[in-house]
């Protein structure tokens, strides 16, 4: 048995031999063989582990290729399901749905069909990933259900709505609005205050997503009025992005009875898309409104919905009104009302804003 003193000894009887150069000479070498072995076992275990990982990856690019090989044998050739579905065992079935989920974004129809048929049997696996303390793991996990899954775990998708995480919440309010099913609306509209910090243009194309079913509930939501304005005033534009005709009622009894500047210019946007001619009077009085982003939608509403007789108001917008940005819209929609030769006439005089008339006249298309 060794004994544990032995190396003190050792070094105690080094110290009474050596001179104390020696005896530091001997511990720096002590000290660089120590590190010395150090650095070997830490590069061994470095270079194993390394080797380990790109074996790992091998495996899995070469299960990768042959599921390939052998769902597009199953959707365009005479390939087995049965022979696909017994290549995927309990230790890759995570692996297996995240090979599905990147290969049905590039399908639709009947071929994305079967792949979702293909990850069923599977999906139950990720579950508990929607609790997992990483919110990437918890966002992966719902796009893969909310891809693959719907309807049959909606709830769990609809539930992550309410993730801490925003990440986790986009997710899921785009995977539910991907599905193109308006029976999801209501629970998006009930979470819109998760999205406040969303780019309104990209949070109006997502919901739009949803498609025309969709529409009742975001016309209940512009019609709402607990709800706070830049809720409706999306809505307004989820449906002007729709073309919902049956909504050009409510927005015009919205733009008549709020005063709020964001919701009021989003239904002059939705009177511009599907207004009639019985709602023009009121888009008219929004032409004077105080408001630069209210002027600015109810001149280009005017050039939609108005007449002949509108086209004095928008020659004037786009002369006299103090914005820039409402002078370029007025001269577009005057454009667009048939208006050219005013156009021209302002082109052709020494008014400060002759060059408006001149551009907008050379446009190939008017906004």
């Amino acid at each position: 048995m060794v004994d544990p003193a032995a190396p003190l000894q050792t070094v105690d009887v080094a110290a009474r031999l050596l001179s104390p150069g020696q005896a530091l000479l001997l511990l720096v070498v002590l000290t660089g063989a120590l590190l010395l072995t150090f650095s070997v076992v830490l590069a061994v275990w470095t270079l194993g582990f390394r080797s380990r990982k790109l074996a790992v990856e091998r495996a899995i690019q070469d299960r990768a290729s042959r599921w390939q090989y052998e769902l597009r044998e199953v959707l365009y050739g005479q390939g087995s399901l049965e022979a696909l579905r017994a290549s995927v065992d309990d230790d890759n079935r995570v692996e297996f749905l995240n090979f599905l989920l990147e290969y049905s974004r590039r399908l639709d129809g009947d071929e994305r069909d079967e792949v979702r048929r293909l990850a069923e049997p599977h999906l139950a696996e990720i579950l508990p990933y929607l609790d997992h303390r990483v919110e990437g793991r918890r966002a992966r996990a719902v796009q893969t259900l909310g891809e693959l899954g719907l309807p049959r775990y909606a709830d769990e998708v609809i539930s992550a709505l309410d993730d801490p995480s925003p990440d986790v919440a986009m997710a899921a309010a785009s995977t539910l609005a991907a599905a193109q099913d308006g029976s999801y609306a209501d629970a998006v509209l009930a979470r819109m205050n998760r999205f406040d910090d969303w780019r309104l243009d990209f949070l109006v194309a997502m919901l739009a997503s949803l498609g025309p079913e969709a529409a009742p509930a975001f016309r209940w939501t512009l019609a709402d009025q607990q709800a706070s304005p830049r809720v409706r005033a999306v809505a307004a534009d989820v449906l002007a992005q729709l073309d919902d005709a049956a909504s050009a009622d409510l927005a015009h009894d919205v733009l008549a009875s709020e005063r709020e500047v964001e919701l009021r210019a989003a239904t002059l946007r939705l009177l511009s898309s599907v207004g009639r001619g019985e709602h023009v009077e009121a888009v008219r009085a929004a032409v004077h409104d105080d408001a630069l982003p209210v002027r600015l939608h109810a001149v280009r509403a005017l050039g939609s919905l108005g007449s002949k007789e509108d086209l004095d108001s928008l020659d004037a917008a786009a002369k006299d009104d103090p914005s820039a940005w409402v002078a370029i819209a007025a001269a577009r929609a005057l454009k667009e009302a048939g208006g050219t030769e005013r156009l021209d006439l302002l082109a052709g005089s020494d008014h400060p804003r002759a060059a408006l008339g001149l551009q907008v006249i050379s446009e190939v298309r008017s906004w």
